[in-house]
């Protein structure tokens, strides 16, 4: 047995009774002490899907589930049992089988579901001692891996596929349901749609949470998560509560009817803008971020992580200080951004908006909905356009001629700017200043799409290809802003397809810096060929 695998049989010893013929006695190792980073499980997830097969899986369910029955009997060795799961609870294992295989999983599903709502009703307790600050450690994160597993191991072509995810659905509620205000997994959230009555239990536990009278972070961070899911920044058409999000609200409106003021407020509020970053009092977002700087201290984390962290959150304080009513505005003008094409959301918030006449919240959700639609109906002064009349066979010849066109003859209009288009753009947030160190894959489509006419076409007779010498091409800044050739950037170099292009450009006479995209002779033939000059840059 190789040393580098003997972690990897270490945690399955006590599971896997059969393993034991294969390696040492290793229970004087104290697990307590050992840390499981991304680096480490990834390498021993790596390792046991080398080693699993069919026949292991079903041994490991089966001496999984007896281990489960021997915990809740006080006679197991907690630390170990969290620690498998923790490796135990990841999707590398689907791939073991095929769609013909009855997978381990749904052969031992009943009593691992037994089990798994047995331990739902035990008193949460503490597994093991200095858990790392990613980590609680405690029985309902071991709780929470076991029911990921109906997330992770099952594969869509295996048998029993739609129950399993079933039966993963309905324990996620219920874990949700135990436990309401805690750090709660994306795995599980992501069971929810597969639950039975997935829209019911889904408005109930909203509703649930809305009438709480804790009154933390935790409640507000779920009630964020919940509706983030259906009505979020992130969402996506096919998203299983985003498509409902009608049937939802009319679900919830027979809750809403019977809400506060207080209740509904706190709805809209936390579970819609906030959660979009909009904080119509200032002094809110001042407070949550208060919070994050006393977890930060009171939490086990490096000290320099610390201190960069808690200097950044103090700077983010000031800058809300030193002007709330810009930090107000760029959260609508953010949410309005990113909305405007997410009709379903639009939709909700506006019959939302009418179910709650009288709360004192509706001024702030109408300026969101004013102002999404307001976004939604100007026009672009920069579309991308997916349908040329005229289309270039390689997009980097393009470039230059837009260059002549556009930036030196300033004939092609509008000029295209790429603050503006960012501004203007709403599928997704480009950052300039993170992103502009590479060409800018929307700028790039805006220039693969743009007309231009036959006339101006007509008009291009020299073209240049300029290597960064002369300051480099404008076009250049707005496709690429932080485009150096100093620092080894080179130009975006025309191929043999330009060849195919050059009958667009009829009074064609020159081009300058070509061998800079180190032409072949095949390009440079057909350049010849129409009488085209090629003239090396000056540099």
């Amino acid at each position: 047995m190789k040393l580098k695998t003997a972690f990897l049989f270490l945690l399955m010893s006590i599971y896997m009774p059969f393993f034991k013929t294969f390696i040492p006695d290793l229970d004087e190792l104290d697990l307590n002490t050992q840390k499981l980073n991304k680096s480490l499980k990834d390498k021993i997830n790596r390792q046991w899907k080398d080693v699993f097969d069919q026949t292991t899986l079903l041994q490991l369910y089966s001496s999984l589930i007896k281990e489960l029955r021997l915990f809740r009997e006080g006679q197991s060795q907690p630390a170990k049992l969290y620690y498998f799961l923790q490796l135990f609870s990841s999707s590398d294992y689907k791939v073991i089988f095929d769609k013909k295989s009855h997978h381990a999983l749904l052969t031992h599903t009943e009593l691992l579901e037994s089990e798994i709502e047995q331990l739902l009703l035990e008193t949460n307790t503490q597994l093991i001692q200095n858990p790392t600050p990613a980590e609680d450690g405690d029985l309902r994160e071991m709780v929470s891996d076991l029911i990921s597993l109906y997330f992770c191991h099952p594969s869509y072509h295996s048998e029993g596929y739609d129950d399993l995810k079933r039966i993963g659905g309905n324990l996620a509620f219920k874990f949700l349901r135990t436990y309401p205000y805690q750090d709660t997994s994306n795995l599980l959230i992501s069971l929810l749609p597969s639950a039975s009555d997935p829209l019911e239990q889904y408005t109930q536990l909203i509703n649930d949470i809305v009438c709480s009278e804790q009154n933390d972070e935790n409640r507000d961070l779920l009630l964020y998560i919940l509706v983030s899911e259906m009505i979020g920044f992130y969402t996506e058409k096919s998203d299983f509560f985003y498509k409902k999000s009608k049937e939802v609200l009319k679900l919830l409106s027979t809750h809403i009817s019977h809400w506060s003021d207080d209740q509904i407020d706190y709805f809209i509020t936390q579970g819609v803008l906030n959660g979009y970053s909009i904080y119509p009092t200032p002094k809110t977002k001042i407070a949550e971020i208060k919070g994050y700087i006393k977890k930060l201290n009171e939490g086990n984390y490096n000290a320099q992580v610390i201190k960069k962290r808690v200097k950044e959150y103090n700077q983010e304080i000031a800058n809300i200080e030193n002007d709330p009513i810009a930090f107000i505005n760029a959260g609508y003008n953010k949410a309005a951004k990113i909305l405007m094409v997410k009709n379903n959301t639009i939709t909700f918030l506006e019959n939302l908006s009418k179910l709650t006449p009288d709360s004192k919240t509706k001024v702030h959700l109408d300026q969101l909905i004013a102002q999404t639609l307001a976004l939604k109906n100007t026009p672009k002064v920069f579309p991308i356009n997916k349908t040329p009349k005229i289309k270039f066979s390689d997009l980097h010849f393009k470039l230059l001629v837009i260059e002549e066109l556009m930036y030196k003859k300033n004939l092609l209009t509008p000029k295209f700017d790429l603050t503006q288009f960012i501004a203007q753009y709403h599928l997704r947030e480009i950052d300039k200043e993170q992103e502009g160190y590479e060409v800018i894959p929307e700028a790039l489509a805006y220039f693969k799409g743009l007309d231009i006419s036959e006339e101006l076409l007509a008009k291009v007779t020299s073209l240049t290809q300029d290597c960064g010498v002369d300051g480099g091409a404008d076009v250049y800044a707005q496709i690429w802003p932080f485009w150096d050739p100093g620092c080894g950037d080179e130009v975006l170099k025309v191929s043999n397809k330009a060849s195919k292009d050059l009958p667009l450009l009829p009074n064609l006479q020159q081009v300058i810096g070509l061998e800079h995209s180190n032409p072949s002779k095949k390009l440079i033939s057909s350049f010849k060929e129409r009488q085209i000059q090629l003239t090396d840059q000056d540099v």
